[in-house]
């Protein structure tokens, strides 16, 4: 990708702002409403969650794909593309649900090309954002973009959702399916960088003119293969990549069992459940916004390390309380840790890694850090099967503060965590 920044409209962040707000509160609708359409059309409980972790596959399948292309095309006409095919897989599930069509097969299907549009917007639009932000104000700007996130997918989204769902089954689909429209709009009047041409696929080395082996071959695997050597040689990208894992792992896992935890161990009914996830929005809707001038003030160490920290005294709290008011307190913090962390981490990274190479970067990081999900949730909801809820959320504080020495590590000894700009050898 061109590394020229002289072109950065000054409505180019806020039209992600705008693309990413719409796509958020129809994502958190359809989040909402799919595990009820699932429920309602196939009334079979393997087949329920069969869609549901449809959705999160391509992830395993696709990141590294999916970062390698965004970092061959052009990464606003790539998101427009996601979008698109997220609104046509809406609306023909919606044409399939009005005609009693939507069988099982049907569903799993819909539930899993929904997940590769997932996947290759986020992977071209966090490479994306650098080119339309200075890198002054890219803290800010993850920050600005993580609330909107949050606000629209967790706390608007999932709520209206869940109302309209009554309303008609097919209501959430439908407005999912325009938000996404708005979405490829708004990004259609985004000049982004122009692909740089030396990433396109050449000839054959030594390739004679007009032979098969001058044409373009595929570079698809050189591709990913660069940039997974890119991730894992560097120790301070190593460093955050394996950390996110661990969080991500440690976060699902502790999300898996907090609902037996508020029924069993709080004993609160099911409304209770949703507020206390409401508080944790909350608390990261908080951590995003004051993200940036935490990390200005207090520099980029301590604001991962102390997220981290953080994460993990919370998770300790839960496990030795059954007082909702700690729980509460607990969850919100967590939110507000774990948003400090993924704007301070993300910001680090677009900074320091060349732009040809985010797309991949952010594929293989979000390989390790989504692909972990499964594991954790797996694991924690055997040891709240042998010890109880509490006993996994404590284990969960406990792995989380074991991650603070290596990353703490990581990020004192690496002089490009105090350094904003990219270095010279980063922007060729």
């Amino acid at each position: 990708m061109s590394t020229d920044t002289a072109v950065r409209p000054a409505s180019g962040y806020h039209r992600v702002i705008g693309a990413a707000a719409s796509s958020a509160v129809g994502d958190g609708m359809r989040f909402a409403a799919l595990p009820l359409l699932s429920a309602a059309v196939l009334h079979d409980a393997f087949q329920v969650s069969a869609v549901t972790a449809a959705t999160t596959v391509p992830w395993l399948l696709f990141a590294l794909p999916a970062g390698a292309y965004a970092d061959r095309f052009e990464r606003r006409l790539l998101m427009v593309l996601a979008d698109l095919l997220r609104a046509v897989v809406l609306l023909l599930a919606v044409v399939l649900l009005a005609t009693d069509r939507l069988t099982f097969w049907p569903l799993l299907t819909a539930a899993f090309l929904l997940g590769v549009g997932e996947v290759l917007f986020d992977c071209a639009s966090f490479a994306l954002l650098p080119s339309v932000v200075p890198q002054e104000r890219l803290e800010s700007a993850n920050g600005r973009l993580f609330a909107v996130q949050t606000v629209g997918r967790d706390l608007l989204g999932q709520v209206v959702g869940g109302v309209l769902f009554t309303v008609g089954r097919a209501v959430p689909l439908l407005i999912d399916a325009v938000s996404f429209l708005v979405s490829a709009v708004l990004l259609r009047g985004i000049r982004g960088p122009a692909p740089d041409p030396e990433s396109e696929p050449g000839p054959e080395p030594g390739a004679e003119p007009g032979s098969p082996a001058e044409k373009p071959r595929p570079r698809l695997l050189a591709d990913i293969r660069e940039g997974v050597a890119f991730v894992l040689r560097d120790p301070l990208l190593r460093a955050l990549t394996v950390s996110a894992g661990v969080i991500n792992a440690v976060y699902l896992g502790q999300i898996a069992v907090f609902v037996i935890l508020v029924h069993d161990v709080l004993g609160l009914p099911d409304s209770a459940y949703g507020a206390i996830l409401a508080a944790g929005a909350i608390g990261g809707v908080v951590g995003s916004t004051v993200a940036s001038r935490l990390s200005t003030a207090v520099g980029r160490v301590p604001a991962l390390v102390g997220g981290l920290a953080l994460m993990g005294l919370a998770g300790l709290a839960v496990g030795a309380t059954d007082r909702v008011w700690v729980v509460s307190a607990a969850y919100c913090a967590t939110g507000f840790a774990l948003m400090v962390w993924n704007v301070v981490a993300v910001s680090l990274r677009q900074t320091i890694i060349p732009d040809r190479m985010l797309g991949r970067a952010t594929g293989v990081y979000r390989l390790f850090a989504w692909g972990t999900m499964p594991l954790g949730a797996l694991v924690f909801g055997r040891v709240s099967t042998a010890a109880g809820p509490g006993a996994a959320f404590a284990l969960g504080g406990v792995v989380t503060l074991l991650t603070c020495l290596p990353i703490a590590y990581a990020l004192l000894r690496d002089s490009r965590v105090t350094d904003r700009r990219k270095t010279p050898e980063d922007a060729q």
